[in-house]
């Protein structure tokens, strides 16, 4: 008899048994689906926890939300994990709970990824190929939610730090033609030249010089100045742009909706599991 309980103990406390339990298939899928999630968060966090005590100011500004939302979903597939895996009633509403959170973060996102997808609009300067933002044409949200007076000196000292005009600087005997021909990135455009409406004159890359009789009011036109450390940072021009960089520094708009599908399945698959614990701890 003695043996007996011993075995049906070993079998009971056995992980294959705790598996052989779980009903099916909800449960078996959800406990799926959170391993992968699992495995996949813990790499995630551990990678960009890493890179952030690797990386210099600049970077970090981009690695500390990582950190915070690699380490929810980690928190949140971890919960689901157990709670399928030990049918645990109090871990599925922990595990729910983080899940929402995420969801209205994710749809958040897209929202914002579509607004300013919509919002950002370059003009092409007539006659070159080069493409110039302005600051005016972004809703007033846009630009509160983005471009913050507290944090743009920091923002300007990044840009100023990763010398993110060199490149456009290293040819110093390129003629004017030539220089309005160039297909520009965004940050070229808005922060290492002035606007080309300003009609100041070209004398090299990183040189524009004014005529005497220059008059135009345009605030950028008289923001610009030929030293390094200035440039056109201090431009709306500049803060325009990098409002618009984000659409690439942002996942898409299709990326975030099929997040929002595929978490969404997931978390429907979890609800079905979760009802399935219930009924089951009720009979």
């Amino acid at each position: 008899m003695a043996k007996d309980k011993e075995e049906q103990n070993e079998k009971k406390s056995s992980p294959l048994s705790c598996f052989k339990n779980i009903s099916f298939p909800f449960n078996t899928i959800f406990l799926i689906a959170n391993s992968i999630f699992l495995a996949t968060s813990a790499f995630w966090f551990v990678t960009i926890s890493m890179l952030h005590y690797k990386t210099d100011e600049c970077n970090r500004f981009v690695t500390t939300p990582g950190i915070f939302v690699s380490f929810s979903l980690l928190f949140m597939t971890l919960a689901g994990f157990y709670a399928a895996y030990y049918k645990s009633d109090c871990l599925f509403r922990i595990h729910f709970f983080i899940f929402f959170l995420w969801m209205f973060v994710v749809v958040a996102k897209a929202v914002f990824v579509y607004r300013l997808n919509n919002e950002t609009n370059p003009r092409l300067y007539p006659g070159t190929k080069i493409h110039e933002f302005r600051l005016e044409d972004y809703s007033g949200w846009v630009r509160r939610l983005v471009i913050k007076d507290d944090e743009w000196y920091r923002t300007r000292r990044c840009l100023v730090k990763d010398n993110v005009c060199n490149k456009l600087f290293s040819n110093q005997n390129m003629s004017a033609s030539e220089f309005r021909q160039m297909n520009l990135t965004p940050i070229q455009s808005g922060c290492c030249k002035p606007p080309l409406s300003c009609g100041l004159t070209y004398v090299k890359p990183n040189i524009w010089t004014m005529s005497r009789y220059y008059n135009n009011v345009e605030d950028d036109c008289k923001t610009w100045n030929n030293t390094a450390n200035t440039l056109c940072f201090d431009c709306d021009s500049c803060k325009a742009v990098t409002i618009a960089n984000l659409q690439n520094t942002s996942f898409s708009l299709t990326f975030n909706i099929l997040h929002i599908v595929f978490s969404l399945s997931i978390g429907i698959v979890g609800w079905f599991a979760w009802l399935r614990i219930l009924r089951e701890t009720e009979n």
